[in-house]
């Protein structure tokens, strides 16, 4: 029989889910947790079937054991209409291994993560199940189901919309839309958040019915929250991921600008010019060791698109 509960609301608010009596209240009216076939499930009861339980499954059941996550596009023949993505992850060894015993799974924390950050008026890729197989409390499997999105990733839409035709974006627009992102990632930083991996790919951009620009932060399963009051650095870390790759259209001017919208600096003659020498060097570094090119040109030059005429 597929045991469908409402979750405990006294257990929910005991964990460290219940970051604010809004997010538990959220977390009851949408979510339950439910066990089968070995798993502990927490699903969006709108959305949940047996059907859709059976397809997860099967395709979990498809994938050989890696050391990185797996996602899959699914689409159901019942529902023509939307598009799903299952990201499955794989038990851990080592140290990591120990502390998936203590702690929740990548998946849950996906959504825990999602919930916190749609709360704070963020948008992120709607989680409709997370679910965890474990063995004697030792985790063995993991899977996390969201509902596609429009969209694509800020690399593509750059690449779009730098050909020159009448849909591009104009400088005007580009400019307008660097300096609202800056924004967003600021407010995201002054809420306490830190993504696990802000590069550009990882920023899906769409538009909504008055053609505005939206940014959705995507691959939250190692985006934390940190209180305000703790001193902590890790910002700094978003910052030089989203520098890392040269982008189809944006100059080193952009980034300057985006950077001085980002410490809302009035004029370019007011920025923290330590800390960008900072993210220059470690730009430099990141480029060195995770594209293996030469760091030790011109830093316009490092940053150049590949699509750019030299």
């Amino acid at each position: 029989m597929f045991d469908l509960r409402q979750s405990d609301p006294s257990k929910y608010l005991r964990s460290k889910r219940a970051r604010s009596e809004g997010a538990a209240l959220f977390y009851r009216l949408r979510y339950h947790e439910l066990r089968e076939d070995g798993w502990s499930l927490t699903v969006d009861s709108d959305s949940w079937s047996r059907a859709l339980w059976r397809v997860i499954l099967a395709n979990i059941h498809e994938q050989l054991p890696s050391r990185h996550p797996q996602t899959l596009k699914l689409n159901l023949p019942e529902s023509q209409q939307q598009s799903y993505f299952l990201k499955v992850y794989h038990s851990a060894s080592g140290w990591s291994a120990v502390k998936d015993w203590f702690r929740a799974s990548k998946a849950l924390r996906f959504l825990e993560q999602g919930m916190a950050l749609s709360e704070a008026g963020f948008l992120v890729p709607p989680a409709l199940a997370a679910g965890e197989k474990r063995h004697f409390g030792m985790l063995k499997t993991a899977f996390v189901l969201t509902a596609a999105i429009d969209g694509a990733p800020l690399t593509t839409f750059l690449e779009d919309n730098a050909d020159g035709t009448s849909a591009a974006l104009s400088v005007i627009e580009k400019r307008a839309a660097l300096q609202a992102l800056a924004r967003q990632i600021r407010r995201f930083h002054d809420l306490g958040f830190v993504h696990g991996d802000l590069v550009a790919s990882n920023i899906f951009v769409r538009r909504d019915p008055a053609k505005n620009l939206q940014f959705v932060f995507m691959d939250n399963d190692r985006t934390r929250r940190y209180p305000k009051w703790l001193p902590q650095s890790l910002w700094k870390r978003n910052l030089v991921q989203l520098n890392r790759l040269p982008l189809s259209s944006i100059s080193l001017q952009d980034r300057i600008r985006f950077f001085q919208e980002y410490s809302a600096a009035q004029r370019a003659a007011d920025l923290n010019r330590p800390l960008l020498k900072w993210l220059e060097q470690k730009t430099r570094e990141r480029r060195r060791e995770c594209d293996s090119v030469d760091a030790t040109i011109s830093f316009r030059q490092l940053m150049r698109s590949p699509t750019e005429s030299n």
